[in-house]
């Protein structure tokens, strides 16, 4: 960086999205013409080092870490709006017959929404971070896709944004879709 009476020289780790540091794919997926050289793609990263650290939290622990991590929530819906997930003609949280989730900054309410969202973008998210960059009180939405995120590819193999013409797992049905999970 460059400016009056100074100049800077930063890390690129040091500016980075914290889902820029953890993509593993460093090129364009699905591309009409390449505009650089390919790149090697990202090794050896734990992308989800911060869920694995949550999952082994006590209940009680994590109970207590989702509510101070939702607490500063102010239901702006800025991590709806720039989702790019997120267009459905109208949102589960702006109906009102049947109402899904209360309109107030109750944090029942709060955890429903954010709860609700993360399952209706589940299997589709492919960790942009335009929930997380606009939030203006900095909460940490992306853990909640993540966590479903690192689902999606334990239990089925899958990584959002890779295929135009497979469907996500949670989206469709198959007979030799793994039923560990039903008992």
């Amino acid at each position: 960086m460059k400016g009056e009476g100074f100049e800077k020289t930063l890390k690129k780790n040091d500016v980075l999205q914290e889902n820029c540091k953890i993509c593993m794919h460093r090129n364009p997926v699905i591309y009409d013409e390449l505009a650089a050289d390919l790149l090697d793609e990202q090794k050896d990263i734990d992308r989800y080092e911060d869920v694995r650290k949550i999952e082994d939290m006590a209940t009680e622990n994590k109970w207590k870490y989702f509510e101070d991590l939702l607490s500063p929530c102010i239901r702006c819906y800025a991590c709806r709006n720039a989702c790019p997930l997120c267009y459905c003609p109208t949102c589960f949280v702006d109906e009102s017959k049947p109402q899904w989730v209360g309109k107030s900054t109750d944090p029942v309410d709060i955890r429903t929404f954010h709860f609700l969202r993360a399952y209706h973008c589940a299997g589709r998210c492919t960790d942009c971070g335009a929930c997380e960059r606009a939030c203006p009180m900095g909460i940490k939405v992306r853990l909640f896709t993540k966590k479903l995120e690192m689902d999606c590819l334990e239990l089925y193999g899958w990584e959002a944004g890779l295929s135009l013409d497979e469907r996500p797992p949670l989206d469709t049905y198959r007979p030799n879709d793994p039923e560990d999970f039903i008992k």
